[in-house]
Formats: C-alpha cells, sequence, structure tokens
C-alpha cells in the first residue's frame, strides 16, 4: 500500500486519505509496497521520444539499499515536501530534503529498531507525540513477521534513536482512531500460525498505550484508511487477500472485537496494494487496488465495494498505488509502480469509475513504493518512486502537457493456461497449453517456451521441448504442444512444466503453467458377498471383481480367501488363484463353497484378497467381505395351561 500526502486540504476527503493537521503541516501514511517480481520484459520503444509523455525524465537520488516504500512530509518546517524511504537492505530509513524546485538534498541515514534483516518495509508518518514535530513509524518486514519501529523526529529533518513498539506486523498506518485530539496507530499484523488481527497504538500524545486487538480471519498486509461506511469515524480497509472493510467504533476498537471480522469484498488474484479515493463524483469512497491489472471497486457508503472494474496498466507486477489529479481536469487518478518493466504507469480517471492509460514513465530498475507531491511549487502533481534495484529514489515532476495526445496502449500481457492429458497405453499424446495475450495487438508477439521435470521425467515421460512462438497480429492466443509417452504401466498422475521467456511487445503476467499426466491404466475391485449357509450341503458365495475401464490387452491379478470369524474348513472352503480379464472384459467372478449345518450361531464372515496385479493395472479396492448369515434359530417354548 502507497498512501501519500494530499496536495490541498480540499482533496483529503476526495482522496480517502487519512490526514493528520500540526499546525500548518498535513502528513499522511504510506503503506506497503512489495517486492518486485522477476518477469520476463516487453521490448519497447523509449518512452522519452513520445510527444504525449506529461512528466520530464526522472532523477535518480541515491538512498538506502533495497529501497521500499516512500512517503512525503515537510519534515523540517520549511514549507517544501521532502522525502522519508524505508531501506530494509540495511535496516534504515533515508531522509531527503526537498529544495522547492523538485530536487532533493543528499539522503541522511537513521537507523530502525529490528531483531534480523528485514526484506520488506512500510512507512507511516504522523506527530505521534504531540509536540509539533513529525515522527516516522516504520515495519521492517522479515518473512512476513516484522517488527514496528517509532523514530521520534527532531524538526529540522532529523531523527533520534528508534524504539521498539511492535512485533508481528506487516503494515502500518496513522490516523485519529478516538476523540482525544491525538494521533494513533494501526498495524496489520498476524502470530506464528498465521492467524491475522490488527492493533490499533493509541497515543496518549508522549506514547502508545496497550494496544487493542481485533481478530481476523487470516493474515493480510496492504492497509488503506477512511471513512467507508458513514458514520464519522475512520474505518480499515485490508487486503488479506480479498478486501475487508473493518469498521472503527470511533474509540479505538473495531466494531464488536473479536467477534466480527468485516465486510468482505471480492478481489483480483495477485493484489499487493490498495488506496482510496472518489473515483465516481458521487462522495463515496472507491478502492484502487494495485494487482496484474490496475482494478477500481466502487463504494457505495456503507461499508460495501462492488466487484473489480479491470485496467490495463504497463506490465504485470504493480505493486505500489498512489492518486491524485495529475492533469488538473477535477476527476482522481492513480499511478502504479511497474516492477517488471522500471516504469511507473498514470492511469487518469473518467469520473465514472474508469481509468484510461497516459502513459508509462521510466523510473529504475524494480520501483517497489510510489508516493505523490508538489515538490517544484508550480501547483501540479509529481511523483516519487523507490527503485528496488538501483537503490534510488526517482523523481518524475509534472509538465502539465496531457494535451489532447492519445499514448498507444501499454503492450498486453502474456499468460499460460494449464493442461491435462490422458498418456495414452501406446505412442504418444499432446499436452496443449493454451497462451493468450490480454489484447491483440497491432504487431507479431513472439516468446520463447522450454520444458523443465516435474514428477515427470522428459525422454521417459515425455518429450522435453523448447521453441520460439509467434502469435499473429490481431490474434490473441496461441497453442503449445509438447509430446506425452503412453506406456503400461500403472503409475500415480505425474506433471512438468513449461515457462514463458523473452517476450517482444508484450509482458509476461503467467508465465510458468504445468501439464498432469493422467494414468489410463485400469484399476481393480472386488464387491461384497453374502448368502444364507443352509442346513446341510453346499452353497456358494459369489464376488463380482471388476476393472474401472476395458483395456486392450489381458489384466491378471490374484485372489485368496482368509478367515474372520467364519473358519476355512468348518464354515467355508478355501481358496486361491488368479483371474485373468481377456481384451475387453471388465467383470470377472469368484466362487467360494459355504458349508451348511444346523448349529445356532451368530452371522460369520471371512475375506477374499485381491494382490500381485498384473504391471498394468493397479488394485483400488482389493479386500471383500464374505458374510453368512444364520439360519438357525432356537425352538421357542409352547406355553400350557396348569392343571
Amino acid at each position: 500500500m502507497s498512501l501519500c500526502s494530499p496536495f490541498h486540504r480540499s482533496q483529503s476527503r476526495r482522496t480517502g486519505r487519512s490526514s493528520t493537521t500540526n499546525g500548518d503541516r498535513t502528513t499522511t501514511p504510506v503503506g506497503h509496497a512489495s517486492r518486485a517480481r522477476r518477469l520476463g520484459r516487453a521490448c519497447l520503444e523509449t518512452l522519452e521520444d513520445r510527444r504525449f509523455l506529461s512528466f520530464a525524465p526522472a532523477a535518480s537520488f541515491p538512498i538506502g539499499p533495497n529501497p521500499q516504500a516512500v512517503a512525503t512530509a515537510d519534515l523540517n518546517k520549511d514549507g517544501r515536501v521532502d522525502l522519508v524511504t524505508s531501506n530494509p537492505g540495511d535496516n534504515t530509513i533515508s531522509v531527503l530534503l526537498g529544495d522547492g524546485g523538485g530536487g532533493f538534498g543528499p539522503a541522511a541515514h537513521f537507523n530502525v529498531h529490528v531483531t534480523a534483516g528485514a526484506d520488506q518495509a512500510t512507512l507511516a508518518i504522523a506527530d505521534f507525540t504531540g509536540d509539533g514535530d513529525l515522527d516516522v513509524v516504520t515495519v521492517q518486514k522479515i518473512y512476513n513477521y516484522g517488527d514496528v519501529s517509532r523514530l521520534p523526529g527532531n524538526g529540522d529533518g532529523t531523527f533520534g534513536q528508534a524504539t521498539n513498539i511492535g512485533g508481528g506486523a506487516t503494515s502500518a498506518a496513522a490516523g485519529h482512531f478516538n476523540a482525544d485530539g491525538n494521533i494513533d496507530l494501526v498495524v496489520s499484523a498476524h502470530d506464528e500460525l498465521g492467524y491475522g488481527y490488527l492493533q490499533t497504538f493509541l497515543s496518549d500524545g508522549g506514547g502508545f498505550t496497550y494496544p487493542a486487538s481485533h481478530v481476523m480471519p487470516s493474515a493480510g498486509a496492504a492497509l488503506a484508511l477512511g471513512h467507508i461506511d458513514g458514520d464519522g469515524t475512520l474505518d480499515v480497509l485490508r487486503l488479506m487477500p480479498n478486501g475487508w472493510v473493518v469498521p472503527g467504533n470511533g474509540d479505538g476498537t473495531f466494531f464488536r472485537p473479536y467477534l466480527f471480522y468485516g465486510i468482505e469484498f471480492p478481489t483480483a488474484p495477485g493484489e499487493s496494494a490498495v488506496a482510496l479515493g472518489d473515483f465516481t463524483g458521487d462522495d463515496n469512497l472507491d478502492a484502487v487496488i494495485a494487482s496484474q491489472t490496475v482494478d477500481i471497486h466502487r463504494g457505495h457508503g456503507n461499508g460495501s465495494f462492488d466487484g473489480p472494474t479491470f485496467h490495463t496498466a504497463n506490465g504485470a507486477a504493480h505493486t505500489a498505488v498512489a492518486t491524485g489529479d495529475f492533469d488538473v481536469d477535477g476527476k482522481l487518478d492513480a499511478v502504479v509502480t511497474d516492477a517488471d518493466t522500471g516504469t511507473v504507469s498514470v492511469m487518469l480517471g473518467n469520473g465514472d469509475g474508469t481509468l484510461r492509460f497516459a502513459g508509462a514513465f521510466a523510473t529504475g530498475s524494480s520501483p517497489s513504493g510510489v508516493a505523490v507531491g508538489d515538490f517544484n511549487g508550480d501547483g501540479r502533481i509529481d511523483v516519487a518512486a523507490t527503485t528496488g534495484g538501483s537503490n534510488t529514489v526517482s523523481v518524475l515532476l509534472n509538465d502539465g502537457n496531457w494535451g489532447p495526445e492519445v499514448p498507444p496502449p501499454p503492450p498486453p500481457l502474456l499468460r499460460i493456461g494449464h493442461a491435462m492429458v490422458t498418456e495414452e497405453n501406446v505412442g504418444t499424446a499432446d499436452a496443449r497449453f493454451t497462451v493468450t495475450l490480454s489484447a491483440a495487438s497491432d504487431r507479431d508477439v513472439t516468446f520463447r517456451y522450454a520444458t523443465a521435470d516435474g514428477t515427470a521425467t522428459a525422454g521417459v515421460d515425455y518429450a522435453a521441448a523448447s521453441g520460439l512462438v509467434t502469435i499473429p497480429a490481431g490474434q490473441t492466443s496461441a497453442t503449445i504442444a509438447v509430446a506425452v509417452h503412453g506406456d503400461r504401466i500403472f503409475e500415480s498422475s505425474e506433471s512438468f512444466s513449461v515457462l514463458l521467456t523473452e517476450p517482444t511487445d508484450a509482458v509476461i503476467a503467467e508465465g510458468w503453467a504445468f501439464a498432469t499426466i493422467v494414468d489410463d491404466e485400469p484399476s481393480i475391485s472386488v464387491g461384497d458377498a453374502r448368502l444364507t449357509e443352509g442346513n446341510s450341503g453346499v452353497t456358494y458365495a459369489t464376488f463380482t471383481v471388476s476393472l474401472s475401464l476395458a483395456y486392450d490387452e489381458p489384466v491378471s491379478v490374484d485372489f485368496a480367501t482368509a478367515d474372520g470369524t467364519a473358519t476355512a474348513g468348518g464354515d467355508y472352503q478355501a481358496a486361491a488363484g488368479t483371474l485373468t480379464f481377456a481384451a475387453g472384459e471388465t467383470t470377472k467372478t469368484v466362487r467360494i463353497a459355504v458349508f451348511g449345518d444346523t448349529l445356532i450361531e451368530n452371522d460369520e464372515y471371512f475375506s477374499l484378497d485381491l494382490g500381485g496385479p498384473s504391471g498394468n493395472a493397479f488394485i483400488a479396492d482389493g479386500r471383500a467381505h464374505g458374510t453368512i448369515a444364520n439360519d438357525d434359530f432356537p425352538t421357542p417354548r409352547k406355553r400350557g395351561k396348569n392343571k
């Protein structure tokens, strides 16, 4: 999640960000930005040559290693926007003071309090102590389990020693959760067993009180804050992975703690970050979620949201999102990081809950966090993005030239689907993978593929394959066929995978799929039998042995009886042998002789067990019971009259 400073105080309701006012300064927390996934890059023309660009080429400023989240605030009270980044590579934050002209001074670094090396981090900025100086809270996440640190601000852009205020967290955000005038903190957390919860750290103006907790049905990360359900209290929207709205009570707790989870709404797979804002102009907060696409969920003002409306941005690994009116048309827009293409995408709002792609702008390698602010004082909203692969923060100044030109759409997304094939007994059968484009392109799209072993082995179970595939211009799909070898050996289902690489004029969104090879050898099962024993002579218990399907060659299986409560030689005749199903046959019978008697006894049983199947079949149900029902009962005594 990435929530950033509003640019005018009147925008705080429109953007849905929970603003914190300290004198004449307004700051906003910034949340989660996940690590970039390693995906294939599209072959794109140089963005800087396009006439419709409305950001100047990015200026990059060195910061700490592996930066993640970024936030904007006036840290030294000079009226200029400054930047703060979280750097889990060395467990620091970097502070860059703005010069008011779009530039920033060299980064100053401050240690955070963690117990081990982190891999991700989030930020929240506010005056938690009420002394007029902005403080920073950071969550340094270690394998989904992070420490929460508070760094007290000195009011001049520097910070004091960090202290640990909690653990188990994945993200944090600041806002007023009760009516005492102090700025509080909410943390998304979970325990080592994966149970999720929200924690509210209430500020008393000097420190945080013991947190109140609200149990959630699962772990989650990204947070957004806003007045979602219309009751005037601050609420939480949490991704875990679907969206959950957790209403606030206005006293630092959430609605029916420990009993009520919240209001759920469905989201697209792969969601990474969320922000709130009014994208429809109806004064209700909507949610914009960064996932493989950029999705708008219309809000109804009562805590509920619609399902996603999908929009394609550049690439397929959007790790952070922020909002603002970039083209100054009075309609809310969004910007997302494109971690797989080294860009940020601007999505201009149409005012009806839909977005249109307005261009992708180069940043640096693997952008992970994004924030917005007026960095040069020209009244236009600019963008800052951390680049985890370059260890910089890139600043893109808005030149305001959004004009009538419409940029070409972003490259389409490539996705490969899973396959399933029955192996056959002889020869080969094809496992067919379908590769699709999210939209038709006016150019040929090419990519390479290669197979890789799973539980199936190349050369034995399937034929290894690789090559170059072309989806012609105007078309949206192609098929990859991989030959699977047939055999007559019973085995469990096996699998291998196909990996896509080196796309041109497209971006890989889902580049891995597996094929399941389903064995087609028959299974053997035997059913129970029941009979009445009779008073003398022999009767027969008839067991039916079945093949699951007709086979094209003989199948054999051994059988043998075994005592239960019935005894061989006394109650039945022991038997053993081999059954052979001829090609095409699916049933055989086994008859076991049962001896009649006149003994008064309970029902008895014996078993028929299967074993030793031929190599072209397997036993699915190999034991059946033969029940010998007793037909001898005591003669009831007749009652007579007393004489």
